[in-house]
């Protein structure tokens, strides 16, 4: 099989690889590095990916049909530049990151967890948020989107306490009609979205 033809796989599995991740050996360079968590069918990395080759991706998904769906379109597009993996995005960002080696975070919509007996599953946790800190290098930017006021009114005090947070009203000025396919559809419905922008503290 000649080399254009082999397999292209994207996908990275920690386990069989030391820790924590050195990604210069995982992309065979250094470059600065994005990370998506919640990827869905990776419509904004995978973008991100394309526009942006002088930078490395992480696209992180836990459920199994958007995880292979992005799979997929990676593999289809051959993108040297960009990693997917399945998993829960706040273990392995705790487990295996080094420090201040992420230079953006992408967290759009995470699943709100409505029902009050649920709150406890939500992303946007005092501990998780403190390892995105810890993570991110010292210029390191956080981006994160929801529709979910509740959640919202959750999670700005919590991102407060780690980062500089700035609230962004207005859509991304790269992606005025939203950067994933939530964002659009409810940018179309006219609902109300909450977006941050936050960054590492000095």
């Amino acid at each position: 099989m000649a080399a254009s033809e082999a397999v292209f796989d994207p996908e990275l599995l920690p386990g069989q690889l030391p820790l924590p991740l050195d990604w210069a050996l995982i992309f065979g360079r250094r470059a600065p590095l994005g990370v998506e968590i919640g990827s869905g069918g990776g419509r904004f990395v995978i973008g991100e990916a394309e526009r942006h080759p002088e930078m490395d991706w992480l696209g992180i998904e836990t459920a199994g049909h958007y995880f292979y769906t992005m799979k997929e379109r990676v593999a289809k597009r051959r993108l040297p530049n960009l990693k997917v993996v399945r998993t829960d995005g706040a273990d392995l960002v705790a487990s295996c990151f080094p420090d201040a080696s992420v230079n953006t975070y992408h967290i759009y919509f995470p699943d709100p967890w409505p029902k009050a007996r649920h709150h406890k599953r939500r992303l946007i946790k005092p501990a998780f948020v403190r390892q995105l800190n810890r993570t991110l290098a010292p210029d390191g930017v956080l981006y994160f989107a929801t529709d979910h006021r509740g959640y919202c009114e959750e999670a700005e005090p919590i991102l407060r306490a780690e980062l500089d947070v700035t609230p962004h009203p207005d859509p991304w000025p790269d992606a005025p009609r939203g950067r994933t396919n939530f964002e659009a559809k409810y940018m179309i419905a006219g609902r109300p979205i909450y977006r941050f922008i936050a960054r590492r503290r000095a």
